[in-house]
């Protein structure tokens, strides 16, 4: 991989387009466990989605005549590591070699994320105390298998996210409301990160290892100390415990001290911690950019979050917003003024160059990638089964100009992904929200791919800016 030259691609993750879900001696995840659960009240699942396993082949080959030169995809730690008996599934290696053996043939660049929420189901759940020495084993046992054929490895899919959804909202397996839990799966995830640097470096390998950020730094519409204090907490909830042990190798004492004061359990702390990520730092940052987290002071007086899932939300009703409160930390806040998606999600484009530049400000020139940036859509296609997407064009387009702003202006952008190469299985939200540039026909028999206009648009958008 030129270490000069820009990435330009797309990304996917293995739940949510490989379908096989049980084949060739893959273990179930924690998701194959929950979507065959009465938990799962929708009866959808990812068991086959759009079959990526079985159509990697004509999936890449269509980035390729795209004009991307990059693919950002997962790994299922289940299909390498079925059991809890630390034997290599050599199957599912077998088809991670295959797809990047198509990858090399046609010059696009692998980023490989080993956990993007799939968890085994034998590991069950983030707050397991063995987890990070049972995910030490399997990136390493990644790493000695890939080495360098793969230049760009990161770590954890959106950590802040993951955990968010699996202990805040509740709406993720194991679908819980519990702080403190939430706070036990954060610590477990940091240890992870930092327990797979140190894996990756025994090795000395070429390549780069990094972390995925699933949002960017607050923000708030007044400088008012109260709101700076709001901005500050919503950091300490989202972002700097994923960011600052992963890129500096610390934790602000502060920080922590405002967790216990929340009345947090701490006990399950090791007291080596601060040397552990101290020593186990990453190369690169990946970021995921989707809109903005605007926050005021909780003048609500709770602790409340809501992510919304609802498919018939038409972006009008405001009790369908997205919502994060913690009691005297901070609140989430709204600006009219601003467009919305029709999941109540803000559309603001210019939050690809603050995030950018605010993580240059606290993180310096460390190299950034954007791991996704996407848009979710009620696709409708043609008789031929062409969807004229000019919505999430304006979208991408939008972001993009703020993202190579950001570049222009000196942040240390390497990359950027569209979420998603095709379309996928979208988590709870099934398969009627979609990204992908393209179209996946879920009732034809073979799966047909068609381009979506989106597609074409981003293919000359490379040819522009390849040189960037």
């Amino acid at each position: 991989m030129s270490k000069d030259k820009f990435l330009w691609g797309s990304a996917t993750a293995a739940y949510q387009c490989e379908g096989a879900w049980d084949e060739d001696g893959k273990g179930p995840s924690i998701w194959d466990d929950y979507c065959h659960s009465t938990a799962n009240l929708t009866g959808i699942t990812g068991d086959v989605s759009c079959d990526h396993y079985h159509h990697f082949k004509e999936d890449i080959k269509m980035m390729a005549e795209g004009n991307q030169n990059t693919y950002r995809f997962s790994l299922s730690w289940s299909r390498i590591l079925p059991k809890d008996d630390h034997v290599v599934n050599e199957a599912g290696f077998r088809f991670y070699d295959e797809l990047i053996d198509e990858c090399e043939k046609y010059g696009i660049v692998p980023n490989v994320t080993l956990v993007h929420y799939d968890l085994p189901d034998y590991i069950g759940t983030w707050t397991n105390p063995k987890v990070s020495d049972e995910f030490a084993y399997y990136a390493s046992v990644v790493f000695k298998h890939f080495g360098n054929r793969i230049p760009l490895y990161t770590t954890i899919n959106e950590p802040n996210h993951n955990a968010y959804c699996n202990y805040c909202v509740g709406n993720y397996p194991p679908n819980e409301t519990n702080l403190q839990h939430y706070c036990e799966c954060a610590y477990n995830m940091i240890l992870c990160t930092a327990k797979a640097v140190k894996e990756f470096r025994k090795l000395n390998l070429n390549s780069l290892i990094g972390i995925v950020q699933g949002c960017g730094p607050a923000v708030s519409l007044k400088d008012d100390p109260e709101y700076l204090e709001a901005v500050k907490y919503c950091d300490y909830f989202c972002n700097d415990w994923v960011l600052d042990p992963a890129i500096k190798g610390i934790l602000e004492d502060e920080l922590i001290e405002a967790v216990k004061a929340k009345g947090i359990d701490l006990s399950f702390v090791d007291p080596n911690f601060k040397d552990i990520i101290k020593n186990n730092t990453i190369d690169f940052l990946g970021q995921n950019i989707y809109s903005r987290m605007l926050v005021k002071p909780n003048t609500s007086g709770i602790t409340s979050f809501t992510v919304n899932n609802a498919g018939n939300n038409d972006g009008t009703n405001n009790s369908a917003r997205e919502t994060r409160a913690i009691k005297d930390w901070f609140e989430f806040d709204r600006d009219e003024n601003t467009q919305l998606n029709k999941w109540g999600r803000e559309i603001y484009p210019k939050c690809g160059y603050i995030t950018l530049t605010k993580r240059k400000e606290r993180y310096g020139n460390i190299p950034i990638y954007i791991t996704e940036n996407g848009h979710g859509c009620y696709d409708i296609a043609d008789e031929n089964g062409y969807v004229e997407d000019d919505e999430r064009i304006e979208f991408l387009n939008n972001y993009l100009q703020w993202i190579l702003k950001a570049k222009e202006d000196g942040v240390n952008v390497q990359g950027y992904y569209v979420w998603s190469t095709m379309d996928l299985y979208s988590w709870i939200n099934g398969y009627k929200k979609r990204y992908g540039l393209v179209r996946v026909d879920y009732e034809d028999g073979n799966l047909k791919r068609t381009p979506k206009k989106s597609y074409y648009w981003y293919k000359e958008f490379i040819k522009k800016y390849q040189n960037i």
